[in-house]
């Protein structure tokens, strides 16, 4: 049952998330390749496999994260709106929720304090894309939440909509800058 999920879950996903596509006159169904040389995330061995059993393993967390990722950039720019979880308007949790059910069908909260109540405390040393940065901003304890989108030699990079400051509406951001490293909270990971 697991495979058949995988096998839908790997054909709903975007072709943007990949730069080849199964070419339908390739007998190999990967761009001049036989399947059985394709990465395993690539929909194309999957599109090539015909049994159950020639699907290959597929790391879902990987898949997921990707897609979390990926959805939240293509927002960026998008307005800052109270209360907002629409692609017209986000807020804070609205961009955070409106992305994790979107893009990889969970359910997170809606609000700060819940999604600092949920999900899996993370080190910062183990923080990965896709995983939710919370902050206390205008009061105490959780206001403020945004995704990774990568720990890198440059530090911990997140999405997030902001209400104030200079840049408002869906930004990236660094935790090294002061404002966001001296709120910060804690992780959390939903995986």
């Amino acid at each position: 049952m697991k495979k058949l999920w995988v096998f839908s879950l790997v054909f709903s996903l975007s072709s943007s998330l990949w730069s080849q596509e199964a070419s339908p006159a390739s007998a190999g169904g990967v761009a001049g390749r036989n399947a059985a040389e394709a990465p395993a995330d690539e929909p194309a061995a999957i599109a090539a496999a015909s049994t159950e059993e020639e699907l290959p393993e597929l790391d879902i967390e990987v898949v997921l994260r990707r897609r979390i990722t990926e959805m939240a950039r293509e927002y960026l720019g998008v307005p800052y709106r109270y209360a907002g979880v629409s692609p017209e308007g986000f807020d804070c949790t609205g961009l955070v929720y409106f992305v994790y059910r979107e893009a990889a069908g969970m359910e997170v909260s809606r609000s700060s304090v819940g999604i600092w109540n949920s999900g899996k405390n993370v080190s910062l040393a183990q923080v990965q894309p896709g995983d939710v940065l919370v902050f206390t901003t205008v009061r105490p304890g959780a206001s403020h939440a945004g995704i990774v989108l990568e720990n890198g030699p440059q530090g911990i990079l997140f999405i997030h909509a902001a209400s104030q400051g200079s840049k408002t509406g869906v930004i990236i951001s660094n935790l090294n800058e002061n404002y966001y490293r001296t709120r910060f909270m804690g992780a959390r990971s939903y995986f």
